[in-house]
C-alpha cells in the first residue's frame, strides 16, 4: 500500500517500492523524481521502466545527455526525461514533452526545474540521502490521490477478509467508471469490482447504478440458471465486491472464424432461455424488493439524445441547434412508434466483452454473463442486437444472418405481440437506436474525458448503421442522416 514515506537501505527495499508504484502508472501518467546528484533518481526510474516494459536493466540508460529515451511494450510507451541540462522552458518543445504527456507514461528526473509546466495529475517523488539510507517522499497529486485512496480501500477490504493476496492485477475496463482487478493468492484467483468512482452521468437514461443493483440482478440471474459469477463478499460503503473468477476466455479475446458457432450458439440459447421465462416485476430473491425500470419512450429518446448532444459536435465542431435537435427527436419518436410493446428481461450489454466461454459447463451455461447491472424490462430483441451489432468486434453479414436465424428458429413468438413477419423491422429499429447511442457514448468519452480509446470502434458501428439503413425500412431517418452526416455516415 502506497504511503507517504519509504526508507530504502538496499536494492531489495527499492524493488518493493517499485512494485507499489508501477500499478499506478500502468495506464498512463507522470512520475517526477527530485533529489540531489547521486540520490538514486535514475536507479528508481530504471526499476519502474523494467517492471512495466520488461526491458533488461542493462538496456535502460540515463537520459542525462540525450535528454530523453523511450521504451515500448505492446501498446504501452514510456518516455524517460532528464531536465538537468535543460536551461530554459523554450527548449522543452524540442523534446516532445507535451506529446509525451498526452500519450505516454512520463518519468522525469530533475522535474522541479520546470514545476509550473507539469500536469496537475502526477506522482511526485523527492529523494533525500541520510547516511546509508535514502528517504523517498511520495506525493500523489490530482487523480493519483484518488487512485491511491481507492487502492487503500481495496487492500483494507481484502485484509478484513483475511485474504493474503500476492498480486493485484488491473484488468481492462469498459466505458464506465468501474475498475476491475484479478486478485491473485497462493491457491486461488478472484475478481474484484471497484465502483467507487462510478459516475452518475448515465442517470438521465434511467439506467440502474451501484453494486446493490448488480448483486440483486446477479442473484436473480443465478436463480433462473443463467451462468453468472458467484458473489464472495461485498463492501457496500466503498462500492466494492469480490466474486468468482471465471477465467480469461471473453468472446472479444477468443473469437475466431473457426470457433464462431461454438461460442455463439450458447449465447443465443441463453437469450432464448430468458425469453421463455415470464419474469416478475420484482426480481429480488430476498426480502428487499428490486423493481426493474421499463425501457420506454423516454429512455429510448434520452439515449438517442446522447448521439445528437455528443456525436454532432464531435463531427461538426459545434452544438446542434434546437430546431435540428427537435427534428431528430421527432424522427426517432416516429421510429419508436413502430416498435411493439413487448417486454422481457433485457440485459442491455449482452456483447463480447461481457461474455465468457466456459468449457466445463453444459448447454447454454457455457456462455457466462459478467456485466448486467444496467438490466431493464425491454424488448426481447434488444440483446440480440447487442450481440450481432457488437461495437468491439466485427460481426460480418454472414455471421449476423446466421445468428438471427438461429434465434428465430427457437424464439417463442407466441409469448409476444410481434410475429416472424415483423421480426426484422423490430430488429432494425432497435439496432439503429443502439448504434447511434454508442456513437454518442464514444464521442462523449473523447470530448468530456479525452478518452480516445473507443474512437477506433466508430467505423465498425457506422458500418452496422449503414447495413440497417440499406434495408429501406427506416427511410426518413436514413434521409436525415444523409443530410446531416454525409461525410461520416452517408447511408
Amino acid at each position: 500500500m502506497i504511503c507517504g514515506e519509504y526508507i530504502s537501505r538496499n536494492l531489495s527495499d527499492l524493488e518493493k517500492l517499485t512494485k507499489e508504484l508501477t500499478p499506478l502508472l500502468s495506464e498512463g501518467g507522470v512520475m517526477t523524481l527530485n533529489g540531489q546528484i547521486g540520490a538514486g533518481k535514475t536507479t528508481l526510474a530504471k526499476l519502474v521502466i523494467h517492471d512495466l516494459t520488461q526491458t533488461p536493466l542493462e538496456d535502460i540508460v540515463s537520459p542525462t545527455f540525450n535528454l530523453y529515451h523511450t521504451y515500448n511494450r505492446d501498446n504501452l510507451e514510456i518516455a524517460h526525461y532528464d531536465f538537468y541540462r535543460i536551461e530554459s522552458e523554450i527548449e522543452l518543445p524540442e523534446i516532445d514533452l507535451n506529446d509525451s504527456f498526452t500519450d505516454k507514461i512520463c518519468i522525469i528526473e530533475w522535474a522541479e526545474k520546470f514545476q509550473d509546466l507539469l500536469p496537475k495529475d502526477r506522482i511526485e517523488i523527492s529523494i533525500k540521502c541520510i547516511e546509508n539510507e535514502r528517504l523517498y517522499r511520495i506525493n500523489p497529486l490530482g487523480k493519483f490521490g484518488d487512485i491511491v485512496n481507492n487502492r487503500a480501500k481495496i487492500e483494507n477490504f481484502l485484509s478484513d477478509l483475511d485474504i493474503n493476496f500476492t498480486e493485484l492485477q488491473r484488468l481492462p475496463g469498459d466505458a464506465s467508471k468501474r475498475r476491475y482487478y484479478r486478485i491473485m493468492s497462493s491457491d486461488n484467483t478472484m475478481i474484484l469490482m471497484d465502483a467507487t468512482q462510478e459516475s452518475d452521468i448515465k442517470s438521465k437514461t434511467g439506467l440502474t447504478n451501484g453494486i446493490d443493483d448488480f448483486i440483486k440482478i446477479q442473484e436473480y440471474l443465478d436463480s433462473i440458471d443463467v451462468r453468472v459469477p458467484n458473489l464472495i463478499a461485498r463492501n457496500k460503503i466503498d462500492n466494492i465486491i469480490l466474486e468468482e473468477d471465471l477465467g480469461e476466455y471473453s468472446y472479444t479475446d477468443v473469437l475466431t472464424k473457426q470457433n464462431y458457432q461454438e461460442l455463439y450458439n450458447p449465447a443465443i440459447k441463453t437469450l432464448i432461455h430468458i425469453s421463455n421465462i415470464n419474469h416478475p416485476k420484482n426480481i429480488s430473491t430476498n426480502s428487499n424488493p428490486h423493481y426493474l425500470k421499463e425501457f420506454d419512450l423516454d429512455i429510448y429518446l434520452n439515449e438517442a439524445e446522447i448521439f445528437i448532444d455528443y456525436y454532432w459536435p464531435f463531427v461538426h465542431g459545434k452544438q446542434c441547434n434546437a430546431d435540428k435537435k427537435q427534428e431528430f427527436k421527432d424522427i426517432m419518436e416516429e421510429v419508436y412508434s413502430n416498435l411493439s410493446n413487448d417486454k422481457t428481461l433485457m440485459l442491455r450489454d449482452f456483447h463480447s466483452p461481457n461474455l465468457l466461454f466456459l468449457e466445463n459447463e453444459n448447454g447454454f451455461r457455457k456462455c457466462a454473463v459478467i456485466d448486467f447491472q444496467d438490466a431493464l424490462f425491454g424488448h426481447p430483441l434488444y440483446d440480440l442486437v447487442s450481440l450481432t451489432n457488437d461495437a468491439r468486434i466485427t460481426i460480418d453479414e454472414y455471421q449476423e444472418k446466421y445468428l438471427i436465424e438461429l434465434f428465430r428458429k427457437d424464439f417463442p413468438f407466441s409469448n409476444f405481440q410481434f410475429d416472424s413477419l415483423s421480426f426484422m423491422q423490430q430488429y432494425h429499429i432497435l439496432g439503429v437506436q443502439r448504434s447511434i447511442k454508442i456513437l454518442g457514448i464514444f464521442a462523449r468519452l473523447a470530448i468530456l474525458e479525452t478518452n480516445q480509446n473507443y474512437l477506433v470502434h466508430m467505423p465498425r458501428v457506422i458500418c452496422y448503421i449503414k447495413r440497417i439503413m440499406q434495408s429501406g425500412k427506416i427511410q426518413r431517418l436514413a434521409n436525415w442522416l444523409n443530410q446531416n452526416f454525409k461525410e461520416t455516415l452517408n447511408v
